[in-house]
């Protein structure tokens, strides 16, 4: 029972982190933004009164700009000192407790209570101080799991941004560049929220750590020689950093067993793709086929994957990309029941099963990227550093070449 409601709480936060994510980088203006994304955070942790407070330098006060379940907010202020400024941790939830001793509170008892304060989150962007959270009382459990806090701190550091973000549209309307800067570090966060669900689904398996990581990377490698857009390259990101969170809730000991595995437990291993997209499908992603990507990671253009036993025709390039980046990197890094291949052997056992387990036109793509790397044609490799480092660059370059000639034949 609590394995199943720990998977719904893990639903719950990614879908509404996701949603928090789309919010606070919308068009919507400031007040309608930050109203709505008020109201996600008192859904994800059962608060039912909570404020947000704007910063205002030129009166030294905090300043309250929405609020759910208080009543007579109007006119409320907290004073506030740069003194006490400078003794608060950045985007860190604390308790109304630990400040109460301190005369930022005695200055504004009775604002704090009409705000009902049961926890205080002070926001900060780039440094800057911008503004705070007041949560009251929850209905469960009055403290936060530590968990909890992590996705409270997540939340503060995009709502802080946005923040910021609109000061700077007020003040600043000629400082594009930098609301642009502004805006990729609120991605960046959306994306370290999933990175650390992604981190999350490794631990599961002790031989995979960062397995997720590699995988996402190795997919956009491919779709980008492929010539994807990035937005299309940023959905097949997040498919490979999610594929295989449907492993959350299996069974720890059979992921990690060192020795062949039973039917059941074969059969059991195969349901984690039904599982990722049972949870994904629940998630409403600003990128298409990221569901499907997850699904059909392990189908085969021969049709003897699963869990659908689709043909080639069927399976998208998406779908394609994912298999073999999830399975090349399956081949060159150590499980329980073998040791990992070598990068020549890797390479052979793909081209062995193209036009079987592997898309002849995909891999071509893969081998295509891997020779670019290895000759140092590329930017920033995204397959060669997560590799050992002792293979014969000459051998394999040859090996490459050979194979490419052949599929082009």
């Amino acid at each position: 029972m609590k394995g199943r409601w720990d998977l719904k709480r893990l639903v719950f936060n990614l879908s509404s982190l996701v949603e928090l994510g789309q919010e606070v980088t919308s068009s919507k203006g400031i007040n309608e933004k930050m109203k709505t994304t008020l109201h996600v955070v008192t859904g994800m942790f059962s608060v039912p009164r909570a404020a947000l407070l704007v910063y205002n330098s030129t009166r030294s006060s905090l300043e309250v700009l929405t609020y759910k379940g208080i009543r007579g907010m109007d006119g409320t202020r907290v004073y506030i000192k740069a003194k006490h400024i400078k003794t608060f941790k950045k985007n860190e939830p604390c308790s109304i407790n630990e400040i109460k001793n301190n005369s930022f509170y005695e200055d504004n008892h009775d604002a704090f209570k009409r705000l009902q304060t049961k926890t205080f989150i002070p926001l900060f962007a780039k440094d800057e101080f911008v503004g705070a959270i007041s949560l009251g009382n929850r209905l469960s459990r009055k403290s936060y799991l530590q968990s909890e806090r992590d996705a409270l701190k997540v939340i503060a550091n995009q709502m802080s941004i946005a923040l910021h973000n609109s000061n700077l549209f007020k003040k600043l309307t000629n400082k594009v560049t930098e609301n642009k800067r502004l805006y990729e570090n609120m991605r960046r966060i959306y994306h370290d929220t999933i990175q650390a669900f992604a981190a999350a689904i490794d631990a599961k398996d002790v031989y995979t750590k960062n397995h997720s990581y590699r995988v996402a990377r190795y997919a956009v490698a491919i779709a980008r020689e492929l010539g994807w857009g990035e937005k299309d390259v940023e959905g097949i990101y997040v498919a490979g950093l999610l594929h295989d969170i449907g492993k959350i809730i299996l069974d720890r000991g059979v992921i990690n067993k060192g020795e062949e595995l039973t039917i059941m437990e074969i059969t059991e291993i195969r349901k984690h793709p039904q599982i990722s997209y049972d949870i994904l499908s629940k998630i409403k992603f600003p990128w298409k086929d990221v569901v499907d990507f997850v699904r059909h990671h392990h189908e085969r253009v021969d049709g003897k994957g699963y869990p659908d036993s689709l043909m080639e025709a069927d399976l998208s390039d998406g779908v394609k990309i994912l298999a073999l980046a999830d399975a090349f990197d399956a081949m060159t890094t150590d499980r329980p029941y073998r040791r990992k291949l070598h990068l020549l052997e890797a390479l052979r056992e793909v081209r062995k099963c193209l036009g079987t387990q592997f898309d002849g036109r995909i891999s071509r793509v893969f081998f295509r990227v891997l020779q670019k790397e290895i000759k140092g044609e590329v930017r920033e490799a995204q397959i060669i550093p997560h590799l050992d480092k002792d293979f014969d660059p000459t051998i394999i370059t040859t090996l490459l070449e050979g194979i490419t000639a052949e599929l082009s034949a």
